[in-house]
C-alpha cells in the first residue's frame, strides 16, 4: 500500500485556507487504497512536521521531518499548500530535488501560473481575449518609469479598476476601486503581499465563470460553473468565511459559450504547462468570453468550486482525490 503525504500549511498568507482544504482531504480520503500521513509546513520556523491529526498542530523536534528524509516516509506528495512557496514551484522544486512524486503542476508551470503578470503576458502573446491590464513593478522599475505608467493608467483606463498583487491567491490583497482617489490606498494594500502589482480594467456587471480541468495528456474538462456575487467581487471573506456567493453548477450559458470556454480552458492549460489539475477562471461581459486566470492548486474546502465542478461530472470527492493521486509523477 502506497503512502500519501498530505502537505498543508505553508508560508503564504493562504495557510488558513490550506488547512481547510486539508480537512476535506482527510474526510474523503480513500484509506482502503492508500495510507495517509499529514505533513504540516509550519510558517513560524519554515520546517516540516509529521502530525497525527489536524485538530492538534503542536509540534516538537521529535516529529520534525527533514527534506532529505521525505522519500523514507512517503511515496507521493499531495499538495494543499495554496499561495506563495507552496503553489509557485518552490515546494515542487524541493520535492523534485528529492526525486519524490507529487500531484499537480510542475516547477515551471506552477511559477508561471502563480505570477498573474507572466500568465497574462503569455495569454496576450497567444492572442486570446482578456481584460486590459498594466503592471507596476516596484522592485524592477525606476521612480520615473512607475510615474509614467501610473499616468498612462490614469489617462487610458476606465474605472472600475482591480489592483492585485501579482503573486497571491484567494483574493488576498485585491482591491476594487471606483475613482482615482482610491488608487494609492489600493496600491499600498497590494504591496503588503508583493512588489509587482497588476492593475486590471474591470468590466461592468460581468458574469464570473469557472472550469475545472483534470489530467496530464488526456483531459477531463468540466462544464462551466458560475459565481453569482452579492457584492463587488469574490473576496477572501466570502470565499472562505461568509459563504454568501451563490455557486451555480452548471452555469446557464449558451452551447456556443460553453464550447468556447472549454476550448480556451484546454488551450490555457496546455499553454502554461499545467499538469494534474487546475481551475481556470473566465468572465462573460457583453456576451464575450474573457480569460481571467488559472489556479494550479485550487481550494478543496466545502465551498470550493473545483471539487463541486468535478462532482457535477459524476465524480465523487473520493474518486476525484484518487484520480489526482494517480496522475502524480
Amino acid at each position: 500500500m502506497k503512502t500519501i503525504a498530505l502537505f498543508f500549511g505553508g508560508l503564504s498568507n493562504e495557510a488558513e485556507v490550506s488547512i481547510m482544504s486539508a480537512q476535506n482531504v482527510v474526510k474523503y480520503f480513500d484509506y482502503r487504497r492508500y495510507k495517509l500521513i499529514l505533513i504540516y509546513w509550519r510558517k513560524e520556523d519554515r520546517r516540516f512536521y509529521i502530525i497525527k491529526n489536524l485538530s492538534n498542530l503542536r509540534v516538537s523536534s521529535k516529529n520534525r521531518l527533514a527534506v532529505e528524509d521525505f522519500s523514507k516516509y512517503f511515496d507521493i506528495a499531495l499538495l494543499m499548500t495554496h499561495g506563495r512557496y507552496g503553489e509557485d514551484g518552490v515546494l515542487q522544486a524541493v520535492l523534485e530535488s528529492q526525486n519524490v512524486k507529487y500531484c499537480g503542476g510542475r516547477v515551471l508551470g506552477s511559477a508561471v501560473c502563480m505570477d498573474k503578470v507572466l500568465c497574462k503576458n503569455l495569454i496576450t502573446a497567444a492572442g486570446w481575449r482578456q481584460a486590459k491590464y498594466s503592471v507596476l513593478d516596484f522592485r524592477a522599475a525606476s521612480e520615473t518609469e512607475l510615474k509614467k505608467e501610473k499616468q498612462k493608467i490614469n489617462q487610458t483606463f476606465n474605472y472600475p479598476l482591480y489592483i492585485k498583487p501579482a503573486n497571491s491567491g484567494s483574493s488576498v490583497g485585491i482591491s476594487k476601486i471606483e475613482k482615482p482617489s482610491q488608487f494609492l490606498s489600493a496600491i499600498k494594500e497590494a504591496l503588503k503581499h508583493d512588489t509587482k502589482i497588476l492593475v486590471e480594467e474591470g468590466f461592468v456587471h460581468p458574469r464570473e465563470i469557472e472550469v475545472a480541468v483534470l489530467g496530464n495528456e488526456e483531459l477531463i474538462i468540466s462544464h462551466p460553473g458560475e459565481l453569482r456575487l452579492v457584492k463587488d467581487f469574490y473576496d477572501y471573506k466570502d470565499k472562505y468565511k461568509n459563504g454568501e456567493t451563490q455557486l451555480i453548477i452548471p452555469a446557464q450559458v449558451t452551447v456556443a459559450q460553453a464550447k468556447e470556454i472549454k476550448f480556451l480552458a484546454e488551450k490555457v492549460y496546455r499553454l502554461t504547462g499545467s499538469q494534474g489539475f487546475a481551475r481556470i477562471d473566465f468572465f462573460i461581459a457583453k456576451n464575450k468570453v474573457y480569460i481571467n486566470e488559472i489556479n494550479t492548486l485550487p481550494g478543496f474546502t466545502d465551498i470550493s468550486m473545483f471539487p463541486m465542478l468535478m462532482m457535477n461530472e459524476g465524480m465523487s470527492y473520493k474518486e476525484l482525490l484518487n484520480k489526482i493521486i494517480a496522475l502524480a509523477y
